[in-house]
C-alpha cells in the first residue's frame, strides 16, 4: 500500500505571507507614511490560520494521547523561540544605543534603564512585562510578541482541553469570544487592541475567537482540494484588499467586526479547499516561509534602518522625496532577509529539534514547520 500523502494547504501560506507584508507596512511609517487603516486585522487572520493548521498538524496526536499537552507546548516554544531570540537581541541592542545617546524612540519617550532591564528579562522568558513599557507602549520589547504570547495561551487551552471538545462546545467558546470582541470594538472603536495591559482582554478575545474558528473550520473543511488558479488569486486579492481598505472612523468598529467574525472565516474555509497553480503555489510557499521571521523581526529591522540612515546621512529617511520607493524596497529586503534567516538558521534548528523529539517525518510535513504562526 502507498503511504497516505500528508495534506498541504499551500494557499494558506500565501494568505499568511500577504498579511505579514501588510503588518510591516503598518510599522514602516517613517518610510511609507501613514499606515493602511485596516492592516492590523492581519493578526486575526494569523490566529485563524494557526487554529486550522495546528489542528491539522497536532490534533490527532493530542486527541489520542500520543502527544501530551506539555510536549505540544515544548514544540510550540521551540518553533517560535529561535527567530524571536534574534529579534529580542536586535531590539535590546537598538534600545541600548538609543539609551546611551539619549535619543527619543517613540512620541518623544526616552528609554529608561529599569524598564529596559525588566523587558529584557521577561522577554527572555517569553512573558509580558508586569507593566506597559512606556517607551514603546507595549507589553514586550519585541512589539509583535504580544500576539505570540496570546496565541501560546490559546495553544495551551487547545492542547489541555480544546482538542477533545465537541464542535458544539467549540461553538460556545466562539460565541462567548464574539461577545467580548463586540465589547472591545465598542470600547476602543476598533479591534486594534491587545498589546497593553488594559487591553489584554481584547487580545485574548481576538485569539480565542479566531483560533477556535480555525479549529472548527479544519474539522468541517472540504475533504478534497480542487485546482482553481483564479480562485486562489482571488483569495490573495481579497486578503490584500481587506487589509488596505479605508473605512470611516465612525464605522471602523463595525467594519472590523464584520471582517473578523465573517470575512476571515469565510476566506479560510474557501482557501483551504483550493489548490493554486504552480506559480502561485511557489510564491505562496516563499511568502509562507518568510512570514514568521518577517512578523517577528520587522520592528527591529525598521528601527535599525531608520537609525542607521539618520546616523549616516544626518537626515530623517522620511524627508527624502523617494522615501515611499525606498520603503517598498525596504519591505522587499525584509522579506528576503526573513526568508534567508528562516532557511539558513531556523529550519536547520527545527530539524535538530525534530530529531530530538524522535519525529522522523520530512520537515515539510512536520508540525514544527507549520503554516499557522503569525
Amino acid at each position: 500500500m502507498q503511504p497516505r500523502t500528508r495534506e498541504r494547504f499551500v494557499l494558506l501560506d500565501g494568505l499568511r505571507g500577504v498579511a505579514a507584508v501588510f503588518i510591516v507596512q503598518r510599522h514602516a511609517e517613517p518610510m511609507l507614511g501613514d499606515a493602511l487603516p485596516s492592516s492590523y486585522l492581519g493578526v486575526d487572520l494569523f490566529f485563524a490560520l494557526s487554529g486550522f493548521v495546528l489542528a491539522h498538524a497536532y490534533g490527532a496526536a493530542l486527541a489520542s494521547g500520543r502527544m501530551s499537552a506539555l510536549a505540544f507546548m515544548k514544540a510550540r516554544l521551540l518553533r517560535l523561540y529561535p527567530l524571536y531570540l534574534v529579534a529580542l537581541a536586535l531590539t535590546v541592542g537598538y534600545y541600548l544605543r538609543m539609551y546611551h545617546a539619549g535619543l527619543p524612540v517613540m512620541a518623544d519617550e526616552v528609554v529608561t534603564a529599569g524598564e529596559l532591564a525588566a523587558g529584557a528579562v521577561t522577554g527572555l522568558l517569553f512573558l509580558p512585562t508586569p507593566f506597559t513599557i512606556s517607551f514603546n507602549a507595549a507589553l514586550f520589547l519585541v512589539h509583535p510578541a504580544w500576539s505570540l504570547f496570546d496565541e501560546l495561551v490559546a495553544n495551551f487551552a487547545y492542547a489541555a482541553r480544546g482538542v477533545r471538545l465537541r464542535s458544539r462546545h467549540i461553538g460556545v467558546v466562539i460565541a462567548i469570544s464574539a461577545v467580548v470582541l463586540v465589547i472591545a470594538a465598542l470600547q476602543f472603536e476598533r479591534l486594534h487592541a491587545g498589546f497593553r495591559w488594559h487591553e489584554m482582554y481584547a487580545g485574548l478575545a481576538r485569539v480565542f475567537f479566531s483560533f477556535s474558528v480555525g479549529v472548527l473550520i479544519y474539522r468541517h473543511r472540504r475533504k478534497t482540494q480542487k485546482s482553481q488558479p483564479l480562485a486562489a488569486l482571488a483569495c490573495l486579492a481579497v486578503t490584500a484588499a481587506v487589509l488596505a481598505a479605508p473605512t470611516p472612523r465612525d464605522a471602523k468598529w463595525i467594519f472590523d467586526l464584520i471582517i473578523v467574525l465573517c470575512v476571515w472565516p469565510a476566506l479560510l474555509y474557501a482557501a483551504s479547499g483550493i489548490l493554486p497553480d504552480r506559480r502561485t503555489a511557489a510564491v505562496s510557499t516563499f511568502l509562507g516561509t518568510a512570514s514568521y521571521g518577517l512578523y517577528v523581526l520587522h520592528s527591529p529591522f525598521i528601527d535599525w534602518a531608520v537609525l542607521g540612515w539618520a546616523t549616516w546621512s544626518g537626515k530623517s529617511i522620511g524627508d527624502l522625496p523617494y522615501a515611499p520607493v525606498a520603503g517598498i524596497a525596504f519591505i522587499g529586503l525584509c522579506v528576503f532577509l526573513s526568508w534567508w534567516l528562516t532557511v539558513a538558521f531556523d529550519e536547520p534548528l527545527q530539524r535538530r529539534f525534530k530529531r530530538a523529539r524522535g519525529d522522523h517525518r520530512p520537515l515539510a510535513d512536520n508540525p514544527a514547520n507549520d503554516a499557522g504562526d503569525p
